[in-house]
């Protein structure tokens, strides 16, 4: 398979794709593979999935410690579905005990400036990130893993105490990586068939940590954020344990657990390439327990996070 990549004007894709043959899944072994994989995101041609204009605005605003709110209203203002999406959510039960809102102002001071940036980041995505037309089962699949990944790293970091101005965000992108590699392989020319995924599952979990780390850097995210994308399952920072990789981790295992993991619980049509992969994504158990250890996490406390976990994702379903 060679596809040429879309241009960068184009909806929904970057520039890069992967070239695999029809044949070189069954000649080719696993870490051949991922090298083949990883050097799409190399090559210094790449560009990642282009996020819509004003979500890239209000995300370096975001980081602005003099921040103008009439500034980031005029932004929202030219995104008809970003500004519809801020409304939808101040307005939800969750953040409406203040009376209803009818503008952007009240919306954008009544969220906070945190919680209006995991929006636009998590609208940002879905629009641009996580769709595929070859692969849209995996990446709807993926999409609903990474949004509940991003509200449990929230609650590991509450009860550990660890600082979690990133964890919604860590959470969301911490398998980017795969949906860049799904839409580097899947953009092929028209009238040809996409890789099976069957036989590259292994080689995409293996490389999709490391894509990931090169997508955010090429999007100019926060400069911690790639080192963190790459070491969520592994949990070290340069030979430390570093906290909020750790919240990552055991956040994605609670996902996992409670039916959000990349491996749906019951595997459909569209998961049926997963289904010889079940540890596909999955953090083994040395790197769950050295996870815990780096943030103080004993058993009593780790049944309120599961229970409280549990809870959050049934009203995760129900929320705008």
């Amino acid at each position: 398979m060679a596809g040429r990549g879309k241009a960068k004007h184009e909806e929904g894709y970057g520039v890069g794709s992967a070239s695999i043959a029809d044949d070189d899944d069954v000649l080719i072994d696993e870490a051949a593979l991922k090298e083949r994989l990883l050097d799409v995101f190399r090559a210094p041609g790449y560009q990642p999935p282009e996020l819509p204009q004003a979500a890239q605005q209000v995300l370096q605003l975001s980081q602005d410690p003099d921040l103008d709110v009439k500034r980031l209203v005029e932004v929202l203002e030219r995104d008809a579905m970003l500004a519809a999406r801020v409304l939808r959510v101040a307005s939800s039960a969750a953040f409406a005990a203040g009376g209803g809102i009818e503008t952007l102002r009240n919306a954008v001071m009544r969220l906070g400036l945190r919680t209006l940036r995991d929006i636009v980041l998590e609208v940002a995505m879905n629009l641009r990130v996580f769709r595929c037309e070859s692969y849209g089962g995996a990446m709807e699949r993926l999409r609903l893993h990474s949004r509940a990944t991003a509200h449990l790293c929230r609650l590991v970091c509450r009860y550990s105490s660890v600082a979690s101005e990133l964890a919604f965000t860590c959470g969301l992108l911490h398998d980017v990586g795969i949906a860049g590699i799904l839409l580097s392989l899947g953009d092929v020319p028209r009238g040809k068939r996409p890789p099976d995924l069957a036989v590259l599952w292994p080689a995409i979990d293996s490389a999709h940590a490391e894509a990931g780390a090169l997508m955010a850097k090429l999007w100019q995210l926060p400069p911690e954020l790639p080192y963190l994308l790459e070491a969520h399952h592994r949990v070290e920072i340069g030979g430390h344990l570093h906290p909020l990789a750790a919240a990552v981790c055991l956040a994605d295992e609670l996902a996992a657990a409670n039916g959000y993991g990349l491996v749906p619980p019951l595997l459909g049509k569209d998961a049926a390439s997963l289904k010889t992969h079940p540890h596909t994504d999955r953090s083994g158990p040395v790197a769950l327990e050295r996870a815990r250890e780096a943030l103080r996490i004993g058993e009593e406390q780790w049944a309120l996070i599961e229970a409280e976990a549990e809870q959050q994702l049934r009203e995760l379903v129900a929320q705008p």
